[in-house]
């Protein structure tokens, strides 16, 4: 299993993928304590009115529902803040996000990845070539919400750095050093520094 704290190179066990100690171009992606401090803070904010509203009585089995909300999404919170895996790998195999799939999605799999602009976006659309294929390993719920998707018109599947170490500059320059033809043609071949 990879660990890592930070995007950049991630630590691997070659012997269990199977493959060569020398594959250090892989990028990984952790969970961010900072950002979720302040999703953390974003809740409890949220939480406020509930928490004021709890004494009147019309109102009070709906605040506490609304608590209830609160306090499961904060347990969610947590319980990413205190885990130091992976959760986003790129490597010469694919994308690898452990969110959507326990496999990576393959380069072959992957048709395009959607223009977008790194300095305000927060995530990265990705259009598959075969999206029932590619995600019939996911669970229910991704399956479910890229069949929503591509009813609308948008790429299967979403990829995003809201909550992660790093940024759609710091994926979108990974995904460059492997398969810089997938990218928008304004971000091929551009180092990370030189995006948009």
């Amino acid at each position: 299993m990879a660990y890592a704290h930070r995007a950049g190179p991630a630590r691997r066990d070659p012997d269990a993928e199977g493959e060569s100690a020398g594959d250090t171009c892989a990028t990984s992606f952790t969970w961010s304590r900072a950002k979720m401090r302040v999703a953390a803070w974003t809740l409890v904010g949220a939480a406020a009115p509930a928490a004021a509203g709890i004494h009147v009585p019309v109102l009070r089995w709906v605040c506490l529902a609304w608590l209830a909300g609160v306090a499961w999404l904060m347990h969610g919170l947590s319980r990413r803040a205190a885990d130091e895996s992976v959760v986003l790998l790129v490597d010469r195999r694919g994308i690898l996000d452990r969110r959507l799939l326990p496999t990576p999605i393959r380069w072959q799999e992957i048709e395009a990845i959607c223009p977008v602009d790194p300095g305000r976006a927060r995530v990265v659309d990705i259009n598959l070539r075969w999206p029932r294929a590619t995600l019939a390993g996911a669970r229910w719920q991704v399956r479910i919400g890229a069949r929503c998707q591509t009813g609308y018109g948008v790429p299967a599947v979403t990829i995003s750095m809201l909550l992660l170490e790093g940024s759609v500059r710091d994926l979108l320059a990974a995904v460059a050093r492997h398969r810089a033809d997938l990218l928008p043609r304004a971000d091929r071949g551009a180092p990370p520094s030189a995006l948009p």
